[in-house]
């Protein structure tokens, strides 16, 4: 059975706010026919965007296990079997960006034929139906378990957001992350930092702690699996048990438990633990901009989950639509990457202290082939950029093109850009555009554009990387913690001036 996931004009807007093509979910054929599927879980179907689709996390259907929630945590992807597809985004599989309309229009007829095709094939069925109580049976929107098998995602599909490092570094980490997996799953890893890539500016011979940030599906579980096989890598914290080590990860800071200064395998590492949930509703909307602006940046991926490659690749988009906005008409790759790199960097305290003040450039002089290789692709799905000889690009900065581009902005970024404009012209005394066109149209094309984005994202960034350093203390205890800050202060020492 097909479900149309794209058949209102809103989600269609919606859909197309964020540069994707089209969203389906393919069901596995069931016996319950629709229009029972319809009587035990509304008469309306459930329809989302791929965004929103992306957004909700997995779960486990109790009613249908008779296993413990260990068992029933290790067998989710069996029980669902679900599959996932979506059509290519943009020009290749590898990025998305949509200009036109005609495509939804089509996209929408083609839905409202399925739908009623379905319907007509259902209601055909429905006489044969049993009057016994049905178990519940899980609603495959809803419930969106995305499989591990990145064969359900368009051949190809983010394949700009892997970036190749030596063979030797790549085993050195897989190692750690499969000793880690082997005990405690863990549905998608990356690997960052001066440990894995190199930072101009540094000291190449001395080898610093290498960083990891885990996305898992249930953080309680996953720390309860974790203090059992490795209490060694908590703070005292972790005596309280995985129910308070879970609740300090979620609801301080910006949603991240890091654990600091652990040997795994011979080597010094520090890693981080995020729910699915918190990593991809970042990358999509940017609520702390603190693991969505890594992922800005070259990382390195060691687990990959379908979810999350689709969700980076449409903050890879939207970081690229903000620095659009904020350069010239003609502009460097360079200048572009440092744009970007230096996004979730706006506001964040760590800059002042302890910190390399040439950071961002340094990271992007270092690795400027691996900002080609994650930015390339976007940049060849994107009508509005031309690629020039020598390095330079050249955007359409024309009224009708920015306003698009502004348009598609992160939902809290853009809020914040127009009421910072709507204070600015209420001090000048000026009236504010009512009709929601025009005043697009005006924020994009105004001259202190640039000055309210980096207003905006500082205030973003400031208070979860405040609040997440102050958190650092109690997971990883006062004396990592102090450890942790004079090695910081020693890279700061140590830099090129």
């Amino acid at each position: 059975m097909l479900i149309p996931l794209l058949s209102t004009p809103g989600a269609i807007a919606r859909c197309q706010q964020q540069g994707l093509r089209l969203a389906v979910a393919w069901i596995p054929k069931d016996p319950l026919t629709l229009s029972d599927y319809n009587n035990t879980h509304g008469s309306t179907t459930s329809r989302r965007t791929l965004t929103h689709l992306a957004q909700y996390s997995t779960r486990i259907d109790t009613a249908q296990s008779s296993h413990g929630a260990q068992s029933s945590s290790h067998s989710a992807t069996d029980q669902r079997r679900l599959l996932s597809s979506t059509s290519a985004l943009g020009g290749n599989a590898s990025a998305a960006a949509v200009e036109t309309n005609d495509e939804y229009s089509n996209t929408t007829s083609t839905s409202t034929s399925n739908r009623s095709d379905n319907s007509s094939h259902g209601a055909g069925k429905a006489s044969f139906s049993t009057s016994s109580v049905r178990q519940r049976r899980p609603n495959y929107i809803r419930d969106f378990e995305v499989p591990p098998d990145m064969s359900r995602l368009p051949p190809k599909f983010g394949d700009n957001q892997h970036i190749d490092i030596d063979n030797e570094t790549w085993q050195r980490l897989k190692s750690v992350v499969d000793t880690i997996h082997h005990k405690a799953p863990i549905r998608y890893a990356f690997a960052y930092g001066s440990g894995v890539f190199s930072q101009k500016g540094y000291d190449g011979k001395k080898k610093p702690m290498i960083d990891f940030v885990f996305a898992v599906s249930h953080p309680q579980h996953w720390h309860s699996l974790n203090l059992q096989a490795n209490p060694h890598h908590y703070s005292m914290l972790g005596k309280l048990g995985s129910k308070a080590v879970a609740m300090t990860q979620e609801r301080f800071g910006a949603g991240v438990y890091f654990n600091p200064f652990v040997e795994v395998n011979g080597m010094m590492i520090k890693y981080g633990v995020v729910s699915i949930d918190t990593l991809c509703n970042d990358l999509l909307n940017w609520e702390t901009m603190y693991l969505s602006g890594r992922l800005h940046k070259p990382v390195k991926i060691l687990i990959d989950d379908p979810r999350t490659r689709l969700s980076n690749q449409v903050n890879l988009f939207n970081a690229t639509r903000v620095s659009l906005l904020s350069l010239p008409k003609k502009f460097t790759s360079e200048e572009l990457f440092t744009k970007i790199a230096g996004l979730s960097y706006t506001g964040d305290f760590r800059m002042s202290i302890g910190e390399n003040p040439h950071k961002v450039q340094n990271i992007v002089k270092a690795q400027l082939a691996h900002f080609h290789r994650l930015y390339d692709p976007l940049l060849g799905n994107l009508s509005n950029v031309t690629t020039l000889r020598e390095g330079f690009l050249e955007q359409d900065d024309s009224p009708l093109v920015r306003s698009r581009t502004f348009q598609k902005l992160p939902p809290k970024l853009k809020q914040g850009v127009l009421y910072r404009y709507h204070s600015a012209l209420s001090k000048a005394g000026v009236e504010i555009v009512k009709e929601e066109g025009q005043e697009i149209q005006s924020v994009a094309t105004a001259p202190d554009l640039e000055k309210y984005l980096d207003k905006t994202i500082h205030s973003i960034v400031q208070i979860p990387a405040l609040s997440q350093s102050i958190k650092g203390i109690a997971t990883a205890g006062v004396i990592k913690t102090g450890k942790y800050g004079v090695q910081k202060l020693g890279k700061w020492w140590s830099r090129d001036k």
